[in-house]
């Protein structure tokens, strides 16, 4: 199976979907992992021009308030916000960290669910980042950032009073501290450190005793090399280490020519990544693999990895454009739908990447309106598709059919750029190392519910909270769906199979999987018909008539052998056969059974289906 593989709720004719626990127990244990939540702590690290303008943009599903403050200095601001409409809170110019140390941290505070938007705003030097809320904050992080030319550097801020940092540098002296030394630095609440570095930073690991919130990147970076101008500001707040994962689909940027520049960053060694599945690389902890990539692509990994996509300068294909660093969501961090929001103001193009599996093509709406199929190209053999989609300045939904998909938000002006992940999920991927199906083999009755349940466990045998699980069914029901995990781990998925056979169950977690077995039968009732031909007609096969009215039997049956047997659906012909000796006959999986009876009186009973069924009442008659 493809490692992308897709996935659908379906409530057809082929089984109906039911989750009966796994949401419901998910948010019992607290919201779901990602990018949306009610308390944030930022940073701002250093943009070149150091008096660049601060701005969060805010969105939500539903109308809340709240309050931003910097207490460094001594700002408090707050704010309502408005479904579809973005709400824009400026910060003053001292919350910029502006030197390697410790400076201002930014707070953020709403009663219900936020998504927020940080813009660092100078001409031709500008980009943004997606918040993340304190809910989803780790202890580990690798960071990305980048090395040409100025600083490269990389910002943490606590969300936690007397937060002890341990900083080891990648590659360079970090603020006086040797490549390779860690060294500890202790924040109090409303804190951020800043380190700086002529080289690159990338692959610079931060532990905490408490979770907090990384932001890497580059002051005034050249992208892809020094020979390329113009130079920008570049910046994505980072899910800890146990949030990465190991499976992503990227979209070219929308109006750039000759590809986009792509690194990928490992966390532990013998790390291997594919490319359109080519091997390109083999990483240690905390190396890294920088590639211009032309078109769409698959980027997979033996084990977690970082991606970022970075636009590249003004001069490598001469458009309107300028460096800017977004981050990929992996595909087992996609989400169902999302809020996402461009900057206010200022920006002439803007755009959204939409990667979504095959069945959504054609389905996901912008704003309410399908964006066309035609819209889509093949992502490769991934099973799943890109679209560029122009959109205004402002908010915007995108809301899909259950299937998880990836949305990326990014705008170009002159010689000024910005871009960021539209969201995603934050969940612990990367510490789940089995999954576990049950029961493991199990026997239903066609048009009943079966269940699987999977537990996701780590390495310590303790159940993994707030992972999606996706479900794929083979066989005689074929389906897909998904479900998140409780916070013991456990994620339920039952459907309805309407088709006899066996059908093979995966449940599956990035490249960790687990299967099981569900076989469908017959819930055999025999109906003693003694006509020639007999026609028996229901608007769903393969379910068997039960007779609502009593016939008084006088004499044992006999089997009627060679007799013609036409079923239909309907009006519609499905196929004839002839009674075998034992007087049955059978189509597609339905059983007739023809015997001689002798009862009182001559007329015709009518029979109905036995309820096992959703559909339109199946008849059958019997003539004496």
């Amino acid at each position: 199976m493809n490692r992308f593989t897709t996935r659908r709720v379906v409530a057809l004719a082929c089984g109906i979907v039911v989750f009966t626990s796994a949401l419901a127990q998910t948010a019992a244990a607290g919201p779901l992992p990602d990018s949306k939540g009610t308390e944030f702590w930022l940073a701002f690290p250093h943009n070149s021009t150091g008096d660049a303008t601060k701005t969060l943009f805010i969105s939500a599903d539903t109308a809340t308030s709240g309050t931003v403050t910097v207490p460094d200095a001594g700002f408090s601001q707050a704010f309502t916000v408005t479904p579809g409409v973005v709400t824009s809170v400026t910060l003053p110019v001292s919350s910029e960290l502006m030197s390697a140390g410790i400076g201002p941290a930014v707070h953020v505070m709403a009663a219900k669910e936020i998504t927020i938007y940080g813009l660092s705003r100078y001409g031709a030097t500008t980009d943004a980042y997606l918040g993340l809320p304190v809910d989803v904050l780790g202890t580990k992080h690798t960071v990305m950032a980048w090395g040409c030319c100025y600083h490269s550097e990389f910002a943490v801020a606590a969300s936690q009073d007397n937060t002890t940092l341990t900083i080891t540098p990648a590659s360079v002296t970090t603020d006086g501290h040797a490549a390779g030394t860690p060294f500890t630095v202790t924040l109090p609440l409303g804190k951020a450190y800043q380190a700086q570095a002529t080289g690159d930073l990338t692959g610079s690991i931060v532990t905490s005793d408490k979770p907090v919130a990384v932001f890497g990147g580059h002051e005034c970076a050249n992208i892809p090399d020094a020979t390329t101008g113009y130079c920008d500001h570049v910046v994505e707040q980072q899910p800890a280490d146990v949030a990465w994962g190991e499976d992503f689909l990227t979209v070219p940027l929308k109006t750039r020519l000759n590809g986009d520049t792509f690194r990928i960053l490992a966390s532990q060694a013998g790390t291997v990544v594919k490319i359109n599945g080519t091997t390109v690389a083999t990483l240690g902890a905390g190396q890294f693999h920088t590639q211009l990539i032309d078109g769409s692509s698959s980027i997979s990994a033996s084990k977690p990895v970082l991606v970022a996509q970075f636009s590249n300068g003004t001069t490598f294909d001469d458009v309107t454009s300028d460096p800017f660093m977004m981050l990929i969501p992996p595909f087992e961090q996609f989400q169902t739908g999302y809020t996402v929001s461009t900057p206010a103001s200022g920006f002439v193009t803007n755009e959204v990447n939409i990667v979504v599996p095959a069945s959504s093509v054609g389905v996901v709406k912008v704003d309410g309106t399908p964006v066309p199929a035609a819209s889509y190209t093949a992502i490769g053999s991934s099973g799943f598709s890109g679209a560029q989609v122009d959109v205004a300045l402002g908010s915007h939904t995108v809301t899909g059919d259950g299937d998880p998909f990836g949305v990326l938000v990014y705008g170009f002006d002159d010689a000024d750029s910005y871009g960021y992940p539209g969201g995603l999920s934050v969940a612990p991927i990367a510490r789940a190392t089995t999954v576990g199906l049950a029961p493991a083999t199990e026997s239903r009755h066609v048009n009943t519910q079966g269940c699987v349940s999977a537990t996701v466990k780590d390495q310590n045998a303790a159940g993994v909270a707030g992972v999606r699980v996706d479900f794929d069914v083979t066989g005689a029901n074929t389906m897909s769906a998904s479900a998140y995990t409780d916070a013991a781990g456990k994620a339920d998925f039952c459907y309805t199979g309407t088709h006899t056979g066996t059908d093979a169950i995966v449940g599956r977690v990035g490249q960790i999987s687990a299967g099981a077995a569900k076989t469908w039968t017959l819930d055999v009732r025999q109906t003693k018909l003694t006509a020639n031909p007999v026609i028996l007609q229901f608007s769903l096969l393969k379910i068997y008539l039960a007779p609502t009215a009593k016939l008084q039997v006088l004499n044992p049956t006999q089997p009627l052998a060679g007799k013609q047997v036409t079923f239909k659906a309907g009006s519609t012909l499905i196929c004839t056969a002839t009674t075998a000796a034992d007087g049955s006959a059978g189509c597609n999986g339905v059983i007739a059974l023809l015997q001689s009876v002798l009862v009182l009186g001559g007329y015709t009973a009518t029979f109905a289906g036995d309820g096992l069924y959703t559909g339109s009442t199946d008849t059958g008659s019997l003539i004496k």
